[in-house]
């Protein structure tokens, strides 16, 4: 897990550590203790994102847009890159990220939390 640190919530009007704490419980909760599973992880990854989503909806002010992306890729020896590019103000704007492994998957969870 990646521990980015605590945002101040008067600078974006949220907390970073409790996005973070969502993304972690969103995992928690589509995976339990289970292995990858080809045949579900379009289930898993919908459910994974549905609820980071509504939680993180719960926190944020209705001035910042939330973007959830979530990676699955199981674990075979390959190696896999992922990449973004992000040109925003870092005053406001946010990405905060999740990362889960266990013997058979890796799982990264990213939110993007944008002022409009």
């Amino acid at each position: 897990m990646t521990d980015i640190g605590d945002t101040a919530t008067e600078t974006c009007g949220y907390s970073t550590s409790e996005v973070q704490k969502y993304l972690k419980a969103a995992v928690d909760m589509a995976i339990g203790q289970d292995e990858y599973q080809h045949g579900m992880v379009s289930e898993i990854h919908q459910n994974i994102v549905d609820y980071a989503s509504k939680k993180i909806n719960t926190i944020r002010p209705p001035s910042v847009k939330v973007i959830i992306t979530c990676t699955i890729v199981q674990n075979t020896g390959a190696g896999f890159h992922i990449g973004n590019a992000t040109r925003w103000d870092d005053n406001t704007d946010k990405l905060v990220k999740y990362q889960f492994q266990n013997k058979s998957m890796t799982i990264i969870v990213n939110a993007y939390l944008v002022q409009s």
